[in-house]
């Protein structure tokens, strides 16, 4: 059993920096220097490919609070719809996906040889298990996602003084083999594009679908939680792009990454 802890934190004056608040930026800052150095490796633009990150983490941040409060607090924004405008309040991952996905439709829409576009996404996608990695440390120090009583070696007393999963630190844990998979693949021979996009959709969604049924005070719906529909939906999509992904060959002049 993991004793339980505080978050730490690191006061600087009447300013409060959180260890999740500070790992979420630096998995941020760690994707995009990732980015920023294969890019030229595959005859991509690293600013624009920046400038796409950008913009999905922006909108990805809005859309996670938006479908976080909707999804998980109807009753409150029914109360409060005011707080649909309070994004520092929470978030949800699958909002975040969400908002990603919308930029990224309209990111390769706006290309006239779509397939650019795609080896654009399959760039971000290769660099997000590195971000997603610190960020889901950062929820296992807050333990912002607390699951079920249990006397699984890897849980963690809970400040209700129960010892629960946590679920933060379980999905961390997960990333590091898709983290070393990506890097794996990354090396090889040029992959058709939309394959890291399709292997990120379709390897997440089964994990977070599992954990999920370890959840302990998430909202449900028929029984299943809203991250459990997410699932779902995800492997569907990861499923039909890398569907569409096989049909394709490697982009012409995209070389292998030594």
């Amino acid at each position: 059993m993991i004793p339980y802890f505080e978050q730490p934190q690191l006061h600087l004056g009447p300013i409060t920096i959180h260890a999740f608040g500070a790992l979420v930026a630096l998995g941020i800052l760690l994707a995009f220097r990732l980015i920023r150095r294969r890019a030229p490796r595959l005859g991509l633009d690293g600013v624009l490919a920046e400038r796409l990150a950008m913009n999905m983490v922006v909108v990805g941040f809005i859309c996670a609070h938006v479908v976080d409060r909707i999804a998980y607090f109807p009753r409150d924004v029914l109360a409060r719809p005011w707080s649909l405008l309070f994004i520092w309040e929470s978030i949800s991952s699958f909002g975040g996906f969400l908002g990603a996905t919308l930029v990224a439709v309209w990111f390769v829409r706006g290309r006239r040889e779509p397939a650019l576009g795609w080896r654009y996404l399959d760039l971000i996608a290769w660099a997000f298990p590195a971000a997603w990695l610190l960020g889901r440390t950062g929820c296992a120090l807050a333990y912002d996602h607390p699951g079920y009583a249990t006397t699984f070696f890897l849980a963690q007393r809970y400040s209700d003084h129960v010892v629960r999963h946590n679920l933060g630190f379980y999905e961390a844990l997960c990333t590091i083999p898709l983290l070393a998979l990506f890097q794996w693949l990354g090396r090889g021979k040029p992959r058709p594009p939309g394959t890291f996009v399709g292997l990120l959709a379709l390897v997440y969604a089964p994990v977070r679908f599992f954990l999920d049924t370890l959840r302990w005070d998430d909202a449900r719906y028929f029984g299943f939680t809203p991250g459990q529909y997410g699932s779902v939906l995800l492997a569907v999509v990861g499923f039909a792009i890398l569907l569409r992904t096989s049909r394709r060959q490697p982009a012409s002049g995209q070389a292998p990454v030594p």
